[in-house]
């Protein structure tokens, strides 16, 4: 070939790359950058944390800025469409997920990041929401702890990275942002540390590691467990676990490291077991077994009452219009409640209940708010150090905080409980078919989880698909516990257990193996396709070892 033609061609070539290289680059100038916003988080804490809530920002934005690909929106933006916001009826108030969707709306960004920071003791916790404005996305939720507010600075790293990677598919060089290690795949019932693995440290409870997935096993039931409860009912010196399904109670012991059936007490078919309860509350050395029923219809109370004599069980009362709870008492003594039938589980009148030969009879009423439930209902001290105060959740699924005269002192705004178990409301319609439902929530329970000295509130949260608004029956998709602490402000997560699929139908804390230490012991409901379809259905009752 001529050397002309050789520079011809060469020079075609340079052009062509010229061209293509100049295509790309208007390409890469006309593709359009993603807004965010970051928030101002909320500061859960009795000290003033101004500073942290500025540094937060200036981190957050740092690091989540990309020229050119991401682009953080300044803080004086921000503030000025959050004054805005509060004026409008559709955003005022607390920030949520739907909220901040409206709000990023008209603020023109592609994803909105908010959360909390809070801090007790010498505990933090950070948890965050990424929301795609769009709602293509479902919602990257973050939640990390430490032990110590010196550590804050690589939580933001570390949920920054998460968020770089997952949402804008971009590794940062740097060992702040590594991905975390893969774990094993949770098994049915999971309930594993929120920050890790369990007895991983640094977090603010250690759930010592008892197998691979940080949990024992120690019963596989094909059934659902309606309630549970635990104690030594025959003064053997081993505790008891009694599961409840509809209407049979069925007492197993341990054998090693399972669940072995002793004894099966069965009732009448009409029976539906929503509670259960041990206490010896007559003080003859054999703990009764409190069960809260109701009948087949679910409209109306036969709650009753069983002991073991010394050689067989035996009711003591039966056909009872009361819900029962036991309570810790001061002094690590128990009170009985007794709630009257009402129209609504939320509105009978609530007593403390004393023995009267083998009965159980009304001794004081006490002062509680329109809209209380015993079964959720537990006292100890949360605002003040006396162990006067009472938390609940009321029948709108909210933690509220209430003081010995019966007064709210605090509510919360995001729901806890939640249980398959309604009871049918009087009809109220003019051809009396239609029957509102009222759902009941499980127990909550004070424990000093830290051994600080001071009790921690433990819930259950159990999360129904479609947030609730999928009809009348309920379906839940999965279930945790969380540990709370006030800090001066509000009753607020310290802990989060991850979540098991399916619902946590109760839980209780007993030194289930008696090697000294306590366990929490859980009974979890496999996840079902309906809540009123619960054939074929399995649970589990499964422990930690709290140290």
């Amino acid at each position: 070939m001529k050397p002309n033609k050789l520079m011809k061609k060469g020079w075609l070539f340079v052009a062509a790359l010229l061209i293509f290289s100049l295509f790309a680059v208007n390409l890469g100038l006309c593709a359009q950058s993603k807004k965010v916003a970051v928030f101002p988080f909320t500061m859960n804490s009795p000290k003033d944390l101004g500073f942290l809530q500025n540094g937060l920002f200036s981190m957050l934005s740092s690091r989540l800025t990309d020229p050119g690909k991401v682009e953080v929106l300044d803080r004086e933006t921000i503030d000025k469409f959050l004054a805005q916001a509060q004026d409008s009826d559709s955003a005022k108030g607390a920030l949520n997920e739907s909220k901040a969707r409206i709000i990023g709306a008209n603020m023109g960004v592609d994803y909105i990041l908010f959360g909390s920071l809070t801090h007790f003791g010498e505990s933090v916790s950070l948890d965050a929401s990424m929301v795609d404005i769009s709602g293509k996305k479902s919602t990257l939720s973050f939640f990390e702890q430490s032990s110590s507010m010196g550590d804050v600075i690589p939580l933001v790293n570390s949920f920054a990275g998460d968020i770089n990677q997952k949402v804008f598919n971009r590794s940062i060089a740097n060992e702040l942002y590594a991905k975390q290690a893969p774990q094993a795949p949770d098994a049915p019932g999971s309930l594993q540390y929120a920050g890790g693995a369990a007895g991983s440290g640094g977090g603010f409870v250690n759930l010592q590691q008892t197998g691979q997935k940080g949990f024992s096993t120690h019963l596989k039931f094909e059934g659902v467990i309606n309630a549970m409860a635990t104690g030594d009912l025959d003064k053997d010196g081993v505790i008891s676990v009694v599961v409840a399904t509809d209407s049979n109670l069925l007492i197993h012991k341990m054998d090693g490291n399972r669940l072995v059936l002793e004894k099966k007490l069965e009732f009448a078919s009409t029976n539906k077991i929503v509670a259960l309860d041990i206490a010896d509350i007559n003080k003859n050395g054999y703990p009764e077994i409190f069960v809260t029923s109701l009948n087949t219809l679910r409209e109306s109370l036969q709650s009753f009452v069983m002991e073991y004599n010394g050689s067989n069980y035996i009711t003591l009362m039966d056909n009872e219009f009361y819900y029962f709870r036991v309570i810790d008492g001061p002094d690590d003594t128990k009170i009985l409640l007794g709630q009257k039938q009402s129209r609504s589980p939320y509105e009978g009148s609530i007593y403390t209940m004393m023995a009267s030969g083998n009965s159980f009879s009304i001794e004081k009423k006490i002062r509680m708010p329109r809209g209380t439930s015993i079964l959720p209902l537990a006292r100890g001290a949360i605002i003040s150090e006396e162990k006067n105060e009472y938390v609940s959740i009321n029948e709108h699924g909210r933690l509220t905080v209430v003081n010995d005269t019966g007064s709210i002192e605090w509510e919360g705004n995001q729901k806890f409980g939640g249980t398959a178990h309604y009871f049918l409301l009087p009809r109220q319609d003019t051809d009396g078919s239609y029957r509102e439902m009222s759902y009941l929530h499980p127990r909550v329970k004070f424990y000093d989880v830290d051994q600080d000295g001071k009790e921690e509130v433990i819930a259950v949260r159990n999360q129904e698909m479609g947030g609730g608004a999928l009809g009348r029956y309920k379906r839940f998709t999965k279930g945790n516990l969380e540990i709370l602490s006030w800090n001066g402000i509000a009753l607020a997560s310290v802990f989060k257990t991850q979540p098991s699929q399916g619902w946590i139908s109760d839980f209780s804390i007993i030194d289930i193996d008696g090697d000294g230490v306590d366990d929490l012991v859980v009974s979890v409901v496999d996840k079902a396709k309906f809540a009123i379809g619960l054939g074929g259905k399995t649970s589990n009752i499964i422990s930690y070892r709290l140290e």
